[in-house]
């Protein structure tokens, strides 16, 4: 017997669908990643199996510096937040560890200039680092196109980073299904009740987003400097 094949949504006219050894051969072209803007379903389909083949339906959950949407970008090295004025060029812009925030704005050109970026840092291995992208003009669907083709375009040692703090809890939720692998943002210890130790519902907690995680039909993991210490509420 032939073996089956995973079979994933595909843009109008682009052929054939797509199977799993696609998913991880090279980023698609800029063209089809732009027509991707048009076919929000279809981008989420692409992103989310192209996740789940690198990296499995796990979803880490980590801790990130709060930040306000950053005018070009921002990165996160050694626990310190900083301004850029432009992106990171792809080759030695970026070292390991990085938490990189991408402000992409919503006009074609805008858009076609972060695919080619995208393009140009998949051709240059970078190193294991989180991109997390959002826009200062735009919700919705715009930045979950953002992190669908990122998704698309680079390697798994690129974490696509949904932050709530950025995106809103509702908004990062829905990312997850657009094929991020990482929900980030500042995140509260777990509190309990006084007493009983029942847990207060709260998604800014680790166990609340880890509900979230679970509620996409994923699997939550813990990063290690995730606080979990539950505090008795006063």
């Amino acid at each position: 017997m032939t073996e089956p094949t995973t079979r994933v949504l595909t843009p109008r006219g682009t052929g054939a669908a797509t199977t799993t050894a696609a998913l991880l051969a090279e980023p698609p072209t800029v063209e089809a990643l732009l027509a991707l803007v048009d076919e929000p379903l279809i981008a989420a389909a692409r992103g989310r199996a192209r996740r789940d083949a690198l990296l499995g339906r796990q979803v880490r959950i980590v801790a990130r510096p709060s930040m306000a949407t950053p005018e070009v970008a921002a990165i996160v090295r050694a626990g310190v937040v900083r301004q850029l004025e432009q992106w990171p060029v792809a080759r030695g812009g970026l070292q390991p560890g990085d938490h990189l925030v991408i402000q992409v704005g919503t006009t074609p050109a805008e858009r076609e200039r972060y695919v080619r970026w995208l393009h140009e840092l998949a051709r240059h291995e970078p190193p294991r680092l989180g991109l997390a992208a959002c826009s200062r003009t735009a919700a919705g669907l715009h930045p979950l196109w953002c992190l669908a083709v990122a998704r698309l375009c680079l390697p798994a040692q690129v974490s696509i980073e949904a932050r709530h703090d950025l995106l809103g809890i509702r908004l990062a939720q829905i990312a997850l299904g657009f094929g991020a692998d990482v929900l980030a943002g500042p995140i509260d210890p777990d509190r309990s009740l006084p007493l009983c130790g029942v847990t207060r519902p709260d998604e800014n907690t680790a166990s609340g987003l880890c509900t979230l995680i679970r509620h996409a039909g994923l699997h939550p993991v813990l990063d290690p400097t995730t606080p979990t210490t539950p505090k008795v509420s006063p």
